[in-house]
């Protein structure tokens, strides 16, 4: 399968001090994207897109309520999606300068994505992953459902029909509340999902034997169980879905130990062999597949990102 990488500098949040209200690494795009550049040079031109335009509110109305985006023209809306209270006095074309038309900037990257995905390609879009955003509200840092919006769209286009199977493998260390809450009761929708249950937003309530691919683990966790596991369930997991039209690969680096928000405690290596192990499995099965970033809070993240990226143009097909 090709690989393929989606970009735009606009993807960094730039709000000046954010880093000092809140853990998120803001510029790791763009760090990670200087470490492919310097490892490939113009080479990485052959395998990538730029993304020129963000997605408008228009094309979101597909999967968040008008009265929701309308919402983001106020400060506290925005200071409560991020959990930065203070950005509640912030000037809100600021924010939306900021970090709303970055957050949109990356949700046209997942659905550039997806739709490059389907060209029996893995699409690595370096951004996105917003799992937490729901159709009328956003939070945990997430603004835009940006895998539903690509998702739905394709459906739209007659790209994905409604009867065919699309999986989301979901590796962040947050369970990804948002995304379930679009296809929970979608019978064509598959979705895998290793999280630390005893972090926002916490364990999933309900009947285990309902959804028995969203794994909860325990804080701490370290690397070889979490390697184990990852290595007996995914299997199970692609065996019950099998020759899905496309997967989304949520590659979260927040599992890493010196992660302030994840609370687990899988090494670097560990998420390199993470990532490996996801990749070649959808390779074997011939999946499109898009990869999205999602969360990551420690110095490394941006380092894990462009080694999966790299990995992927080492070993493009």
């Amino acid at each position: 399968m090709k690989s393929k990488l989606i970009f735009s500098p606009n993807y960094d949040f730039g709000i000046m001090g954010l880093e000092k209200l809140h853990p998120f690494n803001a510029k790791k795009f763009s760090k990670a994207w200087a470490l492919l550049t310097n490892e490939f040079g113009e080479k990485i031109n052959s395998f990538s897109t730029f993304i020129e335009n963000p997605a408008t509110d228009e094309e979101l109305e597909i999967v968040h309520s008008r009265e929701y985006l309308t919402s983001l023209r106020q400060s506290k809306v925005i200071a409560s999606v991020v959990e930065i209270a203070p950005l509640r006095f912030v000037p809100n074309f600021i924010l939306q300068k900021g970090l709303v038309d970055s957050a949109k900037y990356a949700t046209a990257g997942t659905l550039l994505a997806a739709r490059q995905a389907l060209d029996s390609a893995i699409a690595f879009n370096i951004g996105g992953g917003f799992h937490h955003a729901f159709s009328d509200h956003g939070e945990g840092f997430c603004f835009f459902a940006d895998a539903a919006f690509a998702l739905e769209t394709l459906r739209l286009e007659k790209k994905v029909l409604s009867t065919d199977k699309v999986l989301m493998i979901d590796l962040d260390a947050h369970r990804g509340n948002g995304f379930t809450s679009f296809y929970e009761k979608d019978k064509s929708v598959g979705i895998f999902d290793l999280y630390n249950m005893q972090v926002y937003p916490g364990l999933k309530q309900g009947d285990p034997d309902d959804f028995p691919f969203i794994i909860p683990l325990r804080a701490g966790l370290g690397s070889d169980e979490y390697i184990t596991l990852l290595k007996t369930e995914l299997p199970l997991f692609l065996d019950a879905n099998p020759k899905p039209k496309l997967a989304f690969y949520n590659a979260g680096t927040d599992i890493l130990a010196a992660d302030k928000l994840g609370a687990l405690n899988v090494s670097y290596d560990a998420i390199n062999e993470r990532d490996r192990f996801v990749v070649e499995s959808l390779r074997e099965r011939n999946i499109p597949t898009v990869i999205i970033t999602s969360g990551g809070y420690s110095s490394d993240s941006y380092k894990l990102i462009a080694d999966l990226a790299s990995y992927l143009i080492r070993t493009n097909a």
